[in-house]
Order: structure tokens, then C-alpha cells, then sequence
């Protein structure tokens, strides 16, 4: 099935540097993210937002000079108790799409870097699959289940209880490996893992794992 892309207001690097669109990708703007697509030639499929950090106006004219008029825009209130992002990823829910990928969004205003991480909770208990990519970080949120993760060059691997606790916590390929362990909210001991073997196998009894991989 084809993937959700969401695109962001705040990009730390050129958006196809840390990511390779496929051709049939659904794409779908927060607001400002418009213009970091356009700048690289992406093409979306909805634009959607509150008009804070972009014209909603000149988009849809920009759209139109383009022939563009396949792509929906969308206007929210600028008084909401949704994200822009949270919005979106809530339209490609309604579209259908399981597979998410949010660009951007980390690294900016810590309040924003939250939010974001707190939107894949949403996701997450509506079944659906996650990742926020950002420059040197990548992040995806995981209920009890297991997880295969390549390695990648020059990236750590980090583990943490999105929650009070994760229990029952396996982590195999790594320099430090876990058996059946307990991570807790107030201890930060997943974090900086390194590779050993091509793939790291990660898997989790109970509570929500954010698993983040970081280049420095």
C-alpha cells in the first residue's frame, strides 16, 4: 500500500537529502512544509494548515501557474487543540494509509519536538506505523511487538520508555544487549547503543518504546 508522507514547517536539511520518495507516495504539507517541497520539486497531494508560516493564498495561486489542481488545501482555524501535524496525519488516517512518515519536525522548538513525538502515540494506538525524520535523528514509536532495525552507518541506537515503563524489553546486534529487562522513565539507560551486526532485533513485553537512531 502506498506510504503517508507529511511534510513539516521546520526542516533542519533539504527534505530528499534524508529521504527517498517513491513515485507513488501520498504527500500531504503542514502548512509551511509547502514551501520546502515545492523548493525541491516535490509535488503534494493536500496542503494543509492554519496559515501561520505560509499564505494560503499564494499557495493556491502557485498551485494553479503550476497545474497543480490536483493537490487539496485545506485551511484550519489558527485556534484549534490539533497540530497542523496532527491534523494531517488525522487526514491520511481518513484516507486510509498505514504506513506514516513525518519529515522534519525535530530539532526546532522543543515544544514542537514534543508534540511531534506525541502525535505517533496517536497514531501508534490507531494501528498504524510511524517515523519522524529530521536530519541526523529518526524516530518511530512501537506498542509491544517486535521490530527489526538495519544498521546504518555512523548512527546510534536508542531506546526509551514513552510512558512510566516498558517491560520485558529484548535487544539483540547491539555492543550493549537486553534480555527481558525493564526500562523506566527516570533512567535513561537505552541510550547510545551501537551496532555489532547488520540489523539490531528489538522487541518489547509492554508500555510504548521509542526507538530513536541519532548520527552525530
Amino acid at each position: 500500500m502506498k506510504r503517508c508522507v507529511i511534510v513539516t514547517s521546520f526542516q533542519s536539511e533539504a527534505l530528499k537529502s534524508s529521504f527517498e520518495f517513491e513515485p507513488d507516495d501520498f504527500i500531504i504539507c503542514a502548512d509551511g512544509g509547502y514551501t520546502h517541497a515545492r523548493a525541491e520539486g516535490v509535488v503534494p497531494d493536500a496542503v494543509i494548515g492554519d496559515s501561520d508560516s505560509v499564505d494560503f493564498d499564494k499557495v493556491v495561486n502557485d498551485l494553479q501557474c503550476c497545474g497543480l489542481t490536483g493537490c487539496r488545501t485545506i485551511r484550519v482555524a489558527t485556534e484549534k487543540d490539533d497540530t497542523d501535524t496532527m491534523i494531517c496525519l488525522k487526514y491520511g488516517m481518513d484516507q486510509g494509509f498505514q504506513d506514516f512518515f513525518i519529515l522534519g519536525g525535530l530539532g526546532g522548538r522543543l515544544d514542537h519536538t514534543m508534540a511531534n513525538l506525541q502525535t505517533m502515540v496517536y497514531a501508534v494506538d490507531h494501528q498504524r506505523n510511524i517515523w519522524i525524520l529530521d536530519g541526523s535523528n529518526k524516530a518511530t514509536l512501537r506498542n509491544p511487538g517486535s521490530i527489526t532495525i538495519q544498521r546504518q552507518s555512523g548512527y546510534k541506537l536508542s531506546l526509551f520508555a514513552f510512558g512510566e515503563r516498558c517491560e520485558g524489553v529484548t535487544i539483540r546486534g547491539v555492543k550493549y544487549p537486553l534480555t527481558g529487562h525493564l526500562l523506566k522513565n527516570d533512567f535513561p539507560l537505552g541510550v547510545s547503543n551501537e551496532f555489532l551486526e547488520d540489523h539490531a532485533e528489538i522487541s518489547h513485553d509492554s508500555g510504548k518504546l521509542l526507538i530513536i537512531l541519532s548520527h552525530d
